[in-house]
């Protein structure tokens, strides 16, 4: 497989994990969420290597997803002191995490391919050089290997714990009533999230994992409420962003990651104005044939 059909096979990957991972968060008006652990999870992969010294051990994620669950508590101490709303305290956490991360690796990592420009930006275009062997046999490039690792053990929580994941999203008070705990659950849920992020941000960066983790999902809210279905449209818009973006990006000779970006904001958009029901088009459609009725009624009414 040569290396433009790896380049697509990691994007629709990678698109597939983020946009999956995104759909609770955006029923859930947790959006940003994505974006504070695109960020607070950098201090705990820097510090995870520091001590390692090994940038493809599996302990980095761990570490990573360890400081995601840690900017989540931080953020919730901080709204249960009554002072501080939620967004106000994500911004003051994943800001001062990241500070720290982006301190540490500009101090300790100048000479190692782990810089802070590509986890801001990202290597798409080159993750698929880097070759992963088990037992002396070529698997695939690492960047693959490793979303798709985390892309199924997503899909198979989804699947195993569907009926509890839709009671978190839209009751939580029935999911409690019937044993579960809610609290658990989210914290399983972001614990997830987080290690997609880490397993996506070398790959893409962390401006495609948030564009990826948001637009999608936020666009599906338009084609239904039923969360399944959510899923499966923003599974849908997720590889179409990333087909459209690597291609335009192969065209113009550009990054694909950007390339990505763009196209899922621009799918949003369309979807946001010509989605059956919700979409702008047919809301106005739906204005204008209200008040023809109502011009209508009233020339009856005032008809002697």
């Amino acid at each position: 497989m040569n290396l433009i059909l790896w380049t697509f096979v990691i994007a629709i990957v990678t698109s597939l994990a983020c946009s999956l991972a995104g759909v609770l968060l955006v029923v859930k008006r947790e959006a940003f969420i994505s974006e504070g652990l695109s960020h607070a999870v950098l201090p705990g992969v820097i510090l995870a290597f520091l001590v390692f010294e090994d940038r493809s051990s599996p302990l980095l994620i761990i570490c990573a997803a360890l400081a995601g669950l840690l900017m989540v508590w931080l953020v919730q101490m901080l709204v249960r002191t009554g002072k501080v709303k939620q967004d106000a305290a994500l911004g003051i956490v994943f800001s001062g995490m990241f500070s720290v991360g982006v301190i540490l690796s500009s101090l300790r990592l100048k000479n190692v391919h782990f810089h802070a420009h590509c986890i801001i930006d990202g290597n798409l275009a080159f993750a698929a050089l880097e070759p992963f062997e088990c037992w002396g046999v070529y698997m695939g490039p690492r960047a693959f290997i490793s979303m798709l690792l985390f892309l199924v053990v997503l899909i198979g929580f989804i699947v195993l714990f569907f009926k509890q994941l839709k009671l978190l999203a839209f009751d939580e008070s029935s999911l409690f009533m019937l044993g579960g705990n809610p609290r658990i659950l989210h914290g399983i849920w972001l614990a997830l999230v987080a290690m997609v992020v880490v397993a996506a941000f070398e790959i893409a960066g962390t401006v495609l994992v948030v564009a990826l983790m948001i637009a999608p999902p936020a666009a599906a809210n338009y084609f239904s409420k039923q969360l399944s279905t959510m899923f499966y449209w923003s599974a849908a818009l997720g590889v179409a962003s990333a087909i459209i973006g690597v291609a335009f990006s192969l065209q113009l000779d550009i990054s694909p990651t950007g390339a990505i970006a763009s196209s899922s904001g621009i799918l949003f958009l369309l979807v946001a104005l010509v989605a059956p029901q919700k979409g702008l088009v047919a809301k106005q459609r739906a204005r204008s044939k209200q008040r023809k009725r109502i011009v209508e009624w009233l020339a009856t009414v005032a008809d002697p």
